[in-house]
Parts: C-alpha cells; sequence; structure tokens
C-alpha cells in the first residue's frame, strides 16, 4: 500500500515545502505571545504571500499592527478578519473601535456604538467595555475636536521666526493639543538644514506621538538617516542609551554627585541627537568617554583627548548655550 503523499505547494516557481504554512503560523502565534510583535507580523505576512486567502491570519495582524502603532493597516485588517469571521467577533468590535480612538476618528466611534447598542449586538458581558469606550471616546472628542484648533495656529513663516527658546517652547505646548493640522508643520521642521537638533528632536517626539508612519529625512551634525517616527525608540525606552548609562554609572559607586552628573550628560545629548547615538562607537567605548568627561568637569582631571570625546563636549557645551 502507497503512502498517501501531502501536497506540495508552488508560489510562482518556488516550491514551499509541507508544512512550511504551519511553522509560520505557529511561530507568528508565539511571537504575539511573547509581544514581538513585529516577528509576528512578519511570519503572517509570509502565510498571505504564500496563500492571500488565508484568512485566519488576519485578527493576529491587526493586533501586532495595533500594538506596533501601525493604526491604519491595523484598522483594514480588523475590517478583514471580522468580514471573514477570523476570531471572535467582540473582541475584533474592541479593537476596531480601539484603534479608531486612535486615528482620532472619534464621529465613527460614536456612530459604530450607537448602532451596536440599538441593534443589540454587543453582549451584556460586554457592554461595560463598550460604555467605557465610548465615554473615553467622548472625552478625547470634547478635547481634540476644539473648533479653535482645527487649523494650525502658526504659519511656517511665523515658527521660523521664533527664536530658538520661543521654537521649543511652542511645540511643547502641542503635546496636549490635537496634532493633525500641526503635521505638515512637523515635517518641515524635521527636514529643514536650519532647524537645530533639539527643535527637530522636539517635532519628531510630537510626529511619534501621532503614530506618522511616512519616512523622513533626518540630518543632525554629521549624522543622516531615513527615519519613520512610529517606529523610533525613545532616548528613555533605548537599550543602547540605557547601556551606557548604567557603566558610566559603575564607575561612580561611591561619588553621587559624579554618578548623577554622568547620567543626565548621557540623557542630555541622546534628547539632543535623537534618533542617532554616538557613530560606531560601542557602548563601552562612549561610557568610557562619559566618565573621563565628567572627571574632567567636577575635578579638572585631564585625559587624552579623543575624537569622541570632542564630540561628546561640543554638543554639551552647544546645549548650556
Amino acid at each position: 500500500m502507497q503512502k498517501k503523499r501531502r501536497q506540495v505547494i508552488r508560489k510562482g516557481n518556488v516550491v514551499v515545502f509541507p508544512g512550511t504554512l504551519e511553522r509560520l503560523h505557529r511561530q507568528g502565534r508565539q511571537a504575539m505571545e511573547r509581544d514581538l510583535h513585529e516577528e509576528a507580523v512578519r511570519n503572517f505576512e509570509s502565510v498571505l504571500e504564500i496563500n492571500p486567502e488565508d484568512y485566519t491570519v488576519f485578527d493576529g495582524l491587526a493586533i501586532s499592527l495595533y500594538e506596533m502603532k501601525e493604526y491604519e493597516r491595523a484598522k483594514e485588517f480588523t475590517l478583514l478578519a471580522m468580514q471573514n469571521q477570523a476570531g471572535d467577533y467582540i473582541e475584533l468590535l474592541e479593537l476596531y473601535l480601539s484603534i479608531s480612538i486612535q486615528l482620532q476618528q472619534y464621529a465613527e466611534v460614536e456612530l459604530t456604538i450607537q448602532g451596536l447598542l440599538e441593534k443589540e449586538i454587543i453582549p451584556e458581558y460586554s457592554l461595560q467595555k463598550f460604555q467605557y469606550l465610548r465615554e473615553l471616546n467622548s472625552r478625547l472628542s470634547d478635547r481634540y475636536e476644539e473648533p479653535s484648533i482645527e487649523e494650525p495656529s502658526i504659519t511656517s513663516e511665523q515658527f521660523h521666526q521664533m527664536g530658538s527658546m520661543e521654537q521649543q517652547e511652542f511645540l511643547l505646548s502641542l503635546q496636549h493639543q490635537k496634532l493633525q493640522p500641526h503635521i505638515p508643520l512637523l515635517v518641515e521642521v524635521i527636514e529643514a538644514e536650519e532647524s537645530l537638533p533639539v527643535v527637530k528632536t522636539y517635532a519628531l517626539m510630537l510626529l511619534q506621538q501621532t503614530g506618522y508612519q511616512e519616512s523622513l529625512a533626518v540630518r543632525k551634525y554629521h549624522f543622516e538617516t531615513e527615519a519613520n517616527p512610529s517606529r523610533l525608540v525613545s532616548p528613555e525606552e533605548d537599550q543602547f542609551i540605557g547601556e551606557v548609562q548604567f557603566l558610566a554609572k559603575a564607575q561612580f559607586e561611591k561619588d553621587p554627585t559624579a554618578s548623577e552628573l554622568v547620567v543626565n550628560l548621557i540623557l542630555k545629548y541622546s534628547v539632543l541627537l535623537f534618533p542617532f547615538h554616538w557613530g560606531p562607537y560601542t557602548t563601552e567605548e562612549v561610557a568610557g568617554a562619559y566618565v573621563a568627561y565628567t572627571k574632567q568637569l567636577l575635578y579638572g582631571k585631564q585625559t587624552e583627548e579623543s575624537s569622541l570625546l570632542t564630540f561628546i563636549r561640543s554638543v554639551d557645551e552647544e546645549m548650556e548655550s
């Protein structure tokens, strides 16, 4: 009796070996459980490359994209999941509304919840969750949909006529306002050659707050990159910066003043240069340079000058000017 042969799937000229789809499904779900959402998305997208009609990954893609703050794509896959009954429908509805709130689509959220309640679609055990979403949506709508902030409060020309401190204060004032009208200005500030590094930092962080996903050309000092604001890691959460602070602080265990100063110097630099680090240097090299610089500042202790130490000093002095 012959063994039953497993079906071999072809994708164009590429042979997809038996078990590939199952492995990608499994790895995607496992990555989600570990909060490795970028890895989960890669696996689920690989499934769709092989079989574009595999709707069972739509809910996973929606959840992981939401966690990655890619709200537009997350909403698209949430709708696809609901249409194809891929996942728990009520949980997907809740996700859909949460995404819409993030996208500041407050009117749509209110109309959707109102319709669900009128049609009695929401089960009793979920009513409290949906009521919470409705109240949250109402509060945010009242806060951000004020007629007075629907248009940018200043023009690009007015912004560039401000002094450095005025520009920083203005950008900081936007943190609790509706940012959508200001996105064109923020993009311009980031890509403008004449914008100061710290001003670009504030503009980048505001765009990160909106979930802005377009790549931007960011230039600071001799560093240059294409950056997607929604995927940037803030200095407080950056592992490289945290490692540098840990190593430098360890050199001043018996000197609280120096310990506090070196941590603040590193953080100050990381904010000014965001999203860049210190170029090709390792965490040990950077920490060593900051230890030497801190000893110079506090005790006047001289050390052999290096290009890294010179750059660190120039950045610190610029922040003080």
